[in-house]
């Protein structure tokens, strides 16, 4: 009788241990967060890989948000695909660098005429990132501008990152500039040219209401001439403006 209870109570005893160890293991598995889990990271080069397709193909599963820092953009697949985003209810926000609406192929305007919100990054450098946070997950970089070059001609790379820790950390920048917060200029310490610190924050312009029948714009007091959303055309007086 003694015998058979010792091994009832060794039979628990493993039962209750294995169900102890199974149990730390299922903790520890979802203690694991995706937003620590490891970044999925799919890398492309151009010219020879398809990056701006790969860039609407991402925007197009877009559900949320499209959040977009980008210096040149003149492709009209990409700026198609974000209209499509949002006409389908997706918040889409561009920010560019503040001299881009004076580019004759820039999406600029374009994408404004469609309702996409743009803000203009002012300051003393250019706004020359490239990336892109869709939906807290997908981060889009790398060198690739979204034009037809970078897709056709330039050696560029392109980054898709699945990872929601360094969405968050792309989007707290895109906050930045589209807030203006962001840190536009900075000193070395010392002479070392190693440690630096800040001086000055940028600003944010909106689009320029400029509009005009004609390709370029002056004033009667100058003999220059601009385009119309040049920052030099934005400072004519309106009595003066041709």
């Amino acid at each position: 009788m003694a015998s058979k209870r010792r091994m009832l109570m060794k039979k628990v005893s493993l039962f209750v241990l294995s169900f102890i160890w199974i149990s730390l293991i299922i903790s520890s598995t979802y203690a694991q967060t995706p937003a620590h889990a490891v970044p999925q990271i799919k890398i492309l080069f151009s010219p020879q890989d398809n990056c701006a397709q790969e860039i609407v193909s991402e925007i197009d599963k877009a559900k949320d948000y499209i959040y977009v820092a980008m210096y040149f953009f003149t492709s009209r697949p990409i700026a198609q695909a974000l209209i499509r985003a949002k006409d389908r209810g997706v918040d889409v926000k561009v920010c560019m660098d503040q001299e881009q609406p004076t580019y004759e192929y820039s999406k600029s305007r374009f994408l404004e005429n469609k309702g996409i919100n743009i803000r203009l990054i002012s300051g003393s450098g250019i706004m020359h990132n490239k990336f892109c946070i869709i939906d807290d997950h997908i981060t889009l970089t790398g060198s690739c501008n979204w034009t037809v070059s970078a897709d056709l001609k330039n050696d560029e790379n392109l980054l898709v990152i699945e990872s929601r820790e360094i969405a968050r950390i792309y989007k707290e920048q895109f906050n930045k500039f589209w807030n203006g917060t962001f840190i536009d200029t900075c000193e070395y310490k010392d002479e070392n040219r190693l440690e630096k610190i800040p001086v000055a924050t940028g600003t944010v312009l909106p689009m320029p209401k400029f509009s005009s029948k004609g390709k370029y714009v002056g004033s009667k007091k100058s003999n220059k001439f601009h385009y119309p959303y040049c920052k030099w055309a934005q400072k004519i007086n309106s009595e003066t403006l041709v």
